[in-house]
């Protein structure tokens, strides 16, 4: 690799793309000149080669510093009202005189307010290529509100204007109480069984499911992304590639309990049919979800509801439906995006140069398709609501949601949104020793520009969708509010660099809602995590992962380490291999499969792995060692995994999560990390239905035992 250039590398950290990171060994990696380049112009940096950095690198600083107001500032509160200080910069001694100031508060009321700049305070000052520059401080005159807020700015140097962002010091529940311990369980939603679905979960099974568990004394359930998706042409099953982080997956819909459902007496007759319950069977007994099937049939019934809704809407619903929309106008248009994706039936990149552009008209799709997606939204959105209410009344707390890091590239929201995303790059990760040419995760990142620019509005939008409906909402690879792994398109996932965030405004934005919707954050603190991460976390009240299978340390009559206050504890995660799988060391096998590791270096693997089942053994203690130690495999098992879960409930944590299929020790995982192809991914279904769930013993021993522990 080439040495990085100086004025290149100095360019590339005013834009807030780093030199290089430290690898899973310790061992600094730096950037290469063709990733600064590509990635700066993904960032609107008009550079060729490393010749003109220099000259781009003076005329960013100097532009950087013209600007003085920031798009975004953040005041942290640690009361629902507080003084703000809003940053200015000036160049030293210039532009000095009266200034006029006004505050649009969120709620709607405006605070104005003059000042001269020689009473301001300078809290620094800097020199940008011999240019003197200070920070003086705005004091905001009176206590201000929690909200994102708007302020406006005329004076010497011009007028202009930014967001305030008033925000809570700690998220919603960012205090442990030893006396509200919880526990819950966790299932893809895909993955639920029934009776009487479609072969697939619904919301009616997720509905199910929390009053099983609540009659168990759990108070949560987690699940996978419910966000929509590409079903058809284009077909992507990923829940963390979406169509849209800011709507509903119709896949979910139970269509027996659409209140249209009752008056259209010919989709009664078409569920009620021979050849639509045959479909449905073999869809059911199929052991792996058929999404485009699923879909198909279900479609059949959610187009005859929409086709008597607009014929026939009964009054009261007409005025629900209205009352929806204008809530949520966005819908009009999301639905036209979907109805031109069926039309073409390829991504919008491929449409016709006006459609491209972003112009949409009703005219121009067939309006049943279009009504379909506004009305399956509305759909959606009752049934959600009634899940999140029902679980309130069964007496949990409610759903642990899960908000992914990207949405797929020719999703709505980057159709729509596009500004905000760097088209020609990936969000990925660097190489490591289990995937060593790095990862591509295919979805383009959001740019830390445009996103403070847009003054975090499409990140509050996505968060109040989740967390209206939701107790817990778990933020996948919380790392990426700090820093993302970029990788340009066409170098490879190993030729990327790590570009920077706003973390502070991230987290504000976070806890403004967490806060607004009593909903309690957890991020996804796995893999390479910098070392400001998990300290902010904690500063703002976020929750932490265990992950048992990380923390497996067997001393002194343990398996674990201590799980730390407040976290939420499970023995693994949807991307990792079940219980049963790692213990038996199956997951190894199928690496080698996958060509991810040599014959070598799966028998050192399996090698270690039979050394820590041997100390799991032997910490279980004396009195279960000769129990466990010639029973059958199964056996063996339970003891193990009822010795994990006494320690998960007995500790600090502050919720335990059991993954269902850990319980009947399922050995196929949800999702392969890296076998996108190559694997059924997404599509694994539970065992056992709902109601078959009392019927699994060894599953109602152990969480009896973890409420019991739990609530002690």
């Amino acid at each position: 690799m080439a040495f990085q250039h100086e004025g290149l590398c100095k360019l590339a950290e005013i834009c807030g793309i780093e030199k290089g990171y430290y690898d899973a060994v310790g061992k600094w990696v730096e950037a290469s000149n063709e990733a600064f380049i590509a990635i700066l112009n993904q960032l609107d940096i008009p550079i060729k080669n490393v010749d003109e950095a220099s000259d781009l690198l003076h005329s960013k600083a100097l532009l950087d510093c013209s600007k003085p107001l920031e798009p975004v500032s953040v005041a942290w509160f640690t009361a629902e009202q507080g003084y703000a200080e809003i940053p200015l910069l000036l160049p030293k001694g210039a532009f000095q005189g009266v200034c006029k100031a006004r505050l649009n508060l969120e709620n709607g009321t405006q605070i104005t307010w003059e000042f001269s700049t020689f009473e301001l305070v300078v809290s620094s000052t800097k020199s940008v290529f011999d240019k003197e520059f200070v920070t003086l401080q705005i004091e905001v005159p009176q206590k201000i509100p929690l909200g994102s807020h708007r302020f406006y700015l005329e004076g010497p140097f011009g007028n202009f204007q930014s967001a305030l962002l008033a925000a809570p010091m700690k998220a919603h529940g960012a205090t442990f109480d030893a006396q509200q311990k919880n526990w819950g369980v966790f299932l893809p939603l895909y993955a639920a069984k029934s009776e009487r679905n479609l072969g697939a979960g619904d919301f009616t099974d997720l509905e199910n499911l929390i009053a099983w568990t609540a009659k168990q004394g759990g108070k949560v359930v987690g699940t996978l992304p419910l966000l929509s998706a590409f079903l058809d042409e284009p077909c992507e099953i990923s829940p963390y590639s979406p169509a849209s982080k800011l709507f509903w997956n119709e896949f979910y819909l139970d269509v027996e309990r659409i209140a249209e459902f009752e008056y259209s007496p010919d989709a009664r007759k078409l569920v009620q049919s021979q050849e639509f319950q045959q479909e449905a069977k073999s869809l059911r007994d199929l052991d792996l979800v058929d999404y485009p099937r699923v879909m198909k049939l279900k479609r059949k019934v959610l187009e005859l509801l929409v086709r008597d809704f607009l014929q026939t809407a009964n009054p009261l619903r007409k005025s629900a439906l209205d009352a929806y929309l204008a809530k949520r106008p966005e819908v009009l248009d999301y639905a036209l995006f979907r109805a031109n994706v069926e039309k073409f039936k390829a991504s919008w990149h491929k449409w016709p140069t006006q459609l491209n552009a972003g112009i949409l008209n009703e005219t121009d799709v067939d309006p049943l398709i279009r009504h379909y997606h506004i009305l399956a939204q509305w759909w959606a959105e009752e049934q959600i609501t009634n899940v999140s209410d029902k679980a309130l009344q069964f007496g949990a707390k409610g759903l642990y949601l899960d908000l992914p890091l990207g949405v797929n590239a020719d999703s709505y929201d980057v159709f729509r949104h596009r500004e905000l995303f760097a088209m020609g790059a990936s969000g990925g990760a660097p190489p490591d020793s289990f995937f060593t040419l790095g990862q591509d995760w295919g979805f383009p990142p959001l740019r830390p520009d445009k996103l403070l620019d847009n003054k975090m509005a499409y990140l509050r939008s996505c968060l109040s969708h989740h967390m209206k409906h939701c107790s817990m909402l778990r933020v996948d690879h919380v790392m990426g509010l700090h820093r993302l792994y970029w990788v340009p398109k066409g170098l490879g996932a190993k030729n990327g660099a790590y570009v920077r965030y706003n973390s502070q405004a991230m987290y504000a934005i976070f806890n403004l809602e967490s806060l607004k919707h009593n909903a309690l954050i957890v991020g996804e603190d796995l893999g390479t995590v910098p070392p400001a991460v998990r300290p902010m976390m904690k500063n703002h009240g976020w929750h932490r992962l265990f992950v048992g299978q990380f923390e497996v340390n067997p001393n002194q009559g343990r398996v674990l380490n201590e799980s730390p206050e407040g976290t939420i504890a499970s023995i693994n995660t949807h991307d990792l291999p079940t219980f049963a799988s790692y213990w038996l060391g199956t997951d190894i096998a199928e690496r080698v499969e996958m060509g991810l590791l040599t014959e070598e270096e799966a028998q050192q693997e399996q090698t270690a792995r039979k050394i820590m089942r041997e100390s799991v053994l032997e910490a279980i203690g004396p009195e279960n060692e000769e129990e466990v130690a010639g029973v059958k495999q199964e056996k063996q098992m339970e003891k193990v995994l009822e010795s994990i879960f006494d320690e998960l409930s007995q500790s600090n944590a502050g919720t335990v999560l059991v993954n269902l299929e850990d319980a009947w020790f399922c050995r196929e995982p949800q999702n392969v990390p890296g076998t996108w192809k190559e694997k059924p991914n997404w599509r694994h279904k539970s065992r056992y239905s709902n109601k078959e769930l009392d019927e699994v013993v060894y599953l109602k021993w152990i969480v009896r035992k973890i409420n019991g522990a739990r609530n002690s």
